[in-house]
């Protein structure tokens, strides 16, 4: 197993710079996945890291050892891809076997490992079919497969799960978690859906731009967001943002906006750190509830607001509302009925609220 570090990393092509001044350290036997919108820079990162690409400049450790100059296999690195790159003239067993046989390791060797890897996979009943005669979910689980017999120092997934319907994403998460706690192999995982990364991450790095905007624990991204971009990305539905005005009366900070006035609990803000007087307010669609439930606890945290579209998902409802003409959501549980065109009194869970500067756009209050 290793560690992974990149130092500096710049990558460009022409004039464009693609990954910008990339720092970050891999814990040995980490899962850390790389988060952002398409054209972020997460896949050329990764590819970088095995020496598909090349680095304009910095420095990429696997190990003890700087791999800059290295070719991809001799950074003893795995990558399993988006388009699972499988064989299609070879059946199951030959496509995890190849690396080893080009290795010429002994044949009972490869055959051992193959077979207890095609056991972990429970994928032993294909190992005689061609990837044309497989699903798309055993044809991923060939390709973990056949990354997981070279027994790697590190992992490295590009959007794998990508291609899979929905139902068949969410099962195959729960394997790749499985396997990883299984081999403990150091993990670096690429995808745009922050569902996926909020589930698998044991740190997450969020992109944007080729830009490093926060790395941390999936729960710290989710309560304390650096920045304007980590907060909306995260979270799903996304953080509802509003402009706002902060005020003091009577010794009390209060936040006003279009459509609303609501009470800061004291001691949320101290000395409103980074904060001008214009803010950014932003509350997760799950922490505004309707009038019944907090109430009590925020009495002067109420708005009203008019129904546009519900939208029923099981247990829950997701109101889109309209309050002083801007879009909010809120998400909850489907205890009442709630009807398009309906005034409805609402409350803001201000111990979860959050305030950006609107110029800088980082964080300056809030959990």
């Amino acid at each position: 197993m290793a560690k992974v570090v990149l130092e500096n990393v710049y990558k460009r092509f022409g004039e464009a710079e693609i990954v910008k001044d990339f720092n970050l350290e891999i814990h040995d036997e980490e899962m850390i996945v790389l988060v952002g919108p398409s054209g972020c820079g997460k896949s050329t990162t990764l590819r970088m890291i095995a020496g598909l690409e090349g680095i304009t400049s910095g420095q990429v450790y696997v190990g003890d050892r700087v791999v800059n100059d290295l070719t991809p296999k001799e950074r003893d690195i795995a990558m399993v891809f988006q388009n699972y790159a499988l064989y299609p003239h070879m059946n199951v067993y030959d496509n995890m076997a190849f690396s080893l046989k080009i290795k010429k390791m002994p044949k009972a060797e490869i055959d051992q490992k193959v077979r207890e890897t095609a056991r972990i996979l429970q994928i032993e009943h294909l190992l005689a079919r061609k990837p044309k005669a497989l699903s798309g979910g055993q044809r991923q689980r060939v390709a973990m497969g056949r990354a997981i017999v070279r027994e790697p120092a590190v992992f490295l997934m590009d959007e794998p799960l990508s291609n899979l319907d929905a139902k068949l994403r969410g099962s195959m998460r729960a394997e790749v978690l499985r396997l990883h706690q299984r081999l403990k192999t150091t993990t670096i995982y690429v995808t745009h859906d922050q569902t996926e990364a909020m589930t698998m991450g044991d740190r997450i790095v969020v992109m944007k731009d080729g830009v490093i905007q926060q790395v941390d624990t999936p729960m710290n991204l989710y309560s304390s967001p650096k920045n304007l971009f980590v907060a909306g990305f995260i979270g799903n539905p996304p953080m509802n943002f509003m402009k706002a005005v902060l005020t003091r009366e009577n010794d009390e900070l209060y936040l006003a906006g279009a459509g609303f006035k609501v009470l800061i609990p004291r001691g949320k803000i101290s000395d409103m750190p980074g904060c001008n007087r214009e803010v950014i307010f932003g509350i997760r669609p799950e922490h505004i509830h309707d009038e019944g439930i907090m109430l009590d606890t925020f009495p002067q945290a109420r708005f009203i607001a008019t129904v546009e579209v519900v939208e029923l998902l099981g247990a829950d409802v997701l109101l889109h509302l309209s309050l002083n003409g801007q879009e909010i959501r809120a998400s909850l549980p489907a205890r009442n009925t709630y009807r398009a065109g309906e005034a409805v009194t609402m409350v803001f869970d201000m111990n979860k609220m959050h305030l950006f500067d609107p110029v800088s756009e980082l964080a300056c209050a809030g959990d």
